[in-house]
Formats: structure tokens, sequence, C-alpha cells
């Protein structure tokens, strides 16, 4: 019970988001917004705060950021496993294996919120070194499964994207200026600290907002159910296998299994999209993946305490 009331507010913000577009704020346009504020604003100022005060000497942050890549790598492994599956094109298979591995960044932050500044600058170390690999990863796979002119010049334009993403660019700054002993004066400090605290609710919301519950036929449950299997629990149980190996405790050990539980990223679907794959299977997938994780990540958090 204790385990499930840890992650009862991200998932009832979640569930906000799903009501909000259903019956409130029904404009697309609305959500896109939204979207786009949290994305390019109210993350990277909570990223950029956290990891420039964070203290950095701190033991464990290489067995954790370890311990993370490996349960990543454990999950797209198995999910290359869908390249044989009966009646899956090779596109769809493409477009469905970045799920397997991917990460909901928004979720992933939302867990570990409660636990300080050293628990939110670890995870942006994490994702500031595994977000450009898993999306080099799913975009070579998805140019190789579309093989198309159009596909190619996507790799540039996503790659691209990877570079210059806000979360990324933010941790890396926070990083730089904590190595360089910089520190923000307090009224831009207080003010930064007034817009990330808007960063995690917000967030969640548009997580919310994004799902789309949509038929699939009996070979896409197949694989769907496949796929949230690989990434809610394969990636959770090698990470944990990772810790237990890696020796790794206390908040680092909470932090990666938080990175590990949590679904599939939404943006997987605008990059199968962007890439001629199959976005429709995406987006209907990583709906029912979210769902299942109201189930799996309290589970997870209650059987490892």
């Amino acid at each position: 019970m204790e385990a499930a009331a840890v992650v009862l507010p991200e998932f009832s913000l979640i569930v906000l988001g799903v009501l909000l577009r259903r019956w409130a704020w029904r404009s697309p346009g609305f959500w896109v917004d939204l979207e786009r504020l949290v994305y390019f604003v109210l993350f990277p100022a909570l990223l950029l705060r956290t990891t420039l005060a964070a203290d950095l000497a701190a033991g464990g942050t290489g067995s954790a950021l370890l311990a993370a890549l490996g349960a990543l790598a454990a999950g797209a492994l198995v999910g290359a496993l869908v390249r044989w599956f009966p009646g899956v094109d090779r596109v769809t298979a493409a477009s469905g294996w970045q799920t397997a591995f991917r990460f909901n960044t928004y979720l992933a932050l939302a867990l570990v919120d409660d636990r300080g500044p050293a628990a939110l600058a670890l995870m942006g170390v994490l994702l500031g070194v595994t977000v450009p690999a898993v999306n080099v990863l799913a975009v070579l796979a998805l140019a190789r499964g579309t093989a198309t002119s159009s596909g190619r010049g996507a790799v540039v334009s996503a790659l691209g994207a990877v570079v210059r993403n806000p979360l990324i660019v933010a941790t890396v700054v926070g990083l730089l200026g904590n190595v360089a002993g910089l520190a923000l004066p307090e009224p831009v400090d207080a003010t930064l600290g007034r817009i990330a605290a808007a960063a995690v609710p917000l967030g969640l919301l548009t997580v919310g907002a994004a799902l789309r519950l949509r038929e699939l036929d009996p070979s896409g449950w197949l694989l769907s159910g496949y796929l949230a299997a690989v990434k809610l629990l394969v990636v959770p149980a090698a990470a944990l296998a990772l810790l237990a190996l890696l020796e790794v405790e206390g908040d680092q050990r909470a932090v990666v299994l938080a990175f590990a539980v949590v679904p599939p990223a939404t943006a997987s679907y605008v990059l199968a999209a962007r890439m001629g794959g199959n976005g429709g299977f995406v987006s209907a997938h990583i709906s029912v993946a979210t769902t299942a994780a109201l189930g799996t990540v309290p589970l997870w958090l209650l059987l490892t305490g």
C-alpha cells in the first residue's frame, strides 16, 4: 500500500490529463502548446537548477549509470525478437522496437521529485547520457526498417534534434557549471525554483492528454503485449539484477529503479510518424503500456521496498 501511495499522485495527474483532454480542453492545439512549454521551458529549468547544485562527488553515480545502461540494453536485445513475430512487417517491427527501451522522461523525473536535489540531479545525468543513446538506436532502426530516401533524410534531422534536445542541453550546461564551481544568484535561483515547481504536474497532465486507446488487430495486441512486457517487466528486472551486482544502494538505487520502471516515451510516436513508420500502432501501444504501468510501477516499488 505504501508503494502505491508513492505513485498515486503521479498517476492521478495522468488520469486527470485524460479527463481534461476528453471533457474540458478538447482543442489539440492547447495540449500541443502546453507540452511545448513543459519540454522547452519547465523541465529544462528543473534539470539546470538541480544539476548545477548537485554534489557530483557523491559515490555510486558511475555504477548507477552502468546499471541504467545495462537495463536499456537488455530491453533492446529482448525487444529485437519482434522482427520474427508472425504477421509483423519490418516497418511495424522497427517502429515498435524502440518502445522496448525508450522511457517517459516526465514520469521518471516525477517519481524522484520528492527525493531531493541529489536524486533529481542523478536522474538528470542518466537522462543526459541515455536520451541520445536511445534516440540514435531508434533512428537507425527506423531508417533501416523504412529504407526510403525520406527515412535517410530524417536520420540527419532526428540526430540534430537529439543534439538540440532542451533536456540534454540543460543537463550539460548544469553539469559544466557545477564542475566550474558556478552558483546562481539567489533571485535567479528562486525564480528558476518557481518555474521548475510547475514542471512535474504539468508534464504529467500532458502525458495523460496524449493517451489514445485505439483498436488493435489480434497481431497488434500480441505485439503490444510483448513489447509492454519487455519494457515494464524485463527492463526493471535487469536493472534490479545489475543494481545488486554493482552494489548500488540508497537514493542511487531508487533513481535507477524509477528510471527503469516507467512506460515508453510518447515521443516514440512522433519519431515513427516522422520517419514513415507505423505511427498508428506506436500511438496505440504507448497508451496500452502506460495504462498497464498503473499496475506494474507500484508493484515493482512494493517488491523492492
